[in-house]
């Protein structure tokens, strides 16, 4: 029995998609990339420009439409390279994470055009509030740019002879390179995180907040929330402590490689050389560490520390480096991650609060 070809889609999201397959191409890391292809059978390649020419004919055929693209891209654009402010949730805060609540204020703030807003091919050339969901207990408010830059093309370059002189040509391709900026209240977590792509330099870090602030203001009790961000000097001091290796227990889940505690102006610093290793892995500088009792940590705050999350059975399949920042409760997660492995990082970190 055979089966009929899947409907090919309108010759105006094929061209959308082909775009944003481009885009995304250079932004994603290989694996995530992967991932898709293996999903939707499409044959792998071995370089992104084998993966783009590939996802294109898959899009060309049918084999990769929007809702595809769509799902996932939610679980993979705009997680990891990026700063986090992380916040508990109040029970006042709770209450009003229901759906009649959240809908109403975002009616109230004139905000209906984006409700559920679908951004998979949104390509604004400013930050742009794209989308505000309330969907499974959680409350998502999506920010999106897109910066064209241009990437070498040497298949397109050539020479030329012109009169007495050989010119040579060489070609560049504009690619989308979208910056998202989110915010989302997990009421089965209990916490909430706003998530910022843009550098901490400049004034773009701080214009990305304050607009953040301005929108999350309109749909739940903002002061209550800030009220409620976590301390990360004790995040960092207690994330620390509980992971310095004893002669009595397990190998620790997280490497510390820096840890700064600080106490009144005063501060000691315990370092690895290697952004791979922990601190305490030389004998020496674990035993002036472990000197630090349980009932001294009070004193200190983990003005900065640097963390390893190393793989587990039950947990992550590779390293991620997570730097906690304690004088304005800033953390950078280092490495691209998806949406889980994110979640998973960011509820680690509640544990030791």
């Amino acid at each position: 029995m055979s089966t009929s070809a899947p409907p090919l889609p309108p010759e105006t999201d094929i061209t959308a998609l082909k775009r944003l397959a481009a885009g995304i191409i250079r932004v994603q890391g290989n694996r995530f990339i992967k991932d898709l292809l293996r999903a939707k059978g499409i044959p792998l390649g071995a370089n992104k420009d084998e993966f783009q020419l590939h996802l294109a004919e898959a899009i060309e055929n049918g084999l990769l439409v929007l809702d595809d693209v769509s799902e996932w891209l939610s679980n993979v654009e705009g997680w990891g390279n990026q700063h986090v402010y992380l916040y508990s949730l109040s029970p006042s805060l709770r209450q009003g994470l229901v759906d009649e609540t959240i809908r109403a204020n975002v009616s109230a703030a004139g905000l209906d055009a984006v409700w559920n807003g679908q951004t998979t091919l949104a390509f604004p050339d400013e930050p742009t509030l794209t989308s505000i969901s309330f969907k499974d207990s959680v409350l998502r408010i999506l920010w999106q740019e897109s910066s064209p830059s241009w990437v070498p093309a040497p298949g397109k370059n050539y020479q030329e002879n012109e009169d007495l002189d050989l010119y040579e040509y060489r070609a560049f391709r504009q690619v989308e390179r979208r910056a998202v900026t989110r915010f989302e209240a997990h009421l089965r977590h209990g916490m909430a995180a706003l998530f910022i792509s843009d550098p901490i330099q400049g004034a773009e870090h701080q214009a990305a907040l304050d607009e953040a602030h301005r929108v999350i203001a309109l749909l739940m009790d903002f002061p209550e929330l800030q009220k409620r961000m976590f301390n990360i000097a004790k995040v960092s001091r207690n994330l620390d402590q509980k992971n310095v290796p004893t002669n009595d227990s397990p190998e620790p889940e997280v490497k510390t490689q820096r840890s700064r505690l600080a106490s009144g102006g005063s501060y000691v610093e315990f370092a690895a050389n290697s952004s791979s290793k922990a601190y305490w892995e030389e004998s020496a500088v674990q035993s002036v560490r472990n000197s630090v009792r349980a009932e001294q940590l009070p004193a200190f705050d983990g003005a900065e520390g640097v963390f390893i999350f190393q793989p587990t059975q039950d947990g992550f399949d590779r390293p991620f480096r997570v730097q906690l920042f304690g004088k304005d409760n800033r953390i950078r997660l280092w490495a691209q991650m998806d949406a889980a492995e994110a979640w998973a990082i960011l509820l680690k970190l509640k544990a030791h609060k």
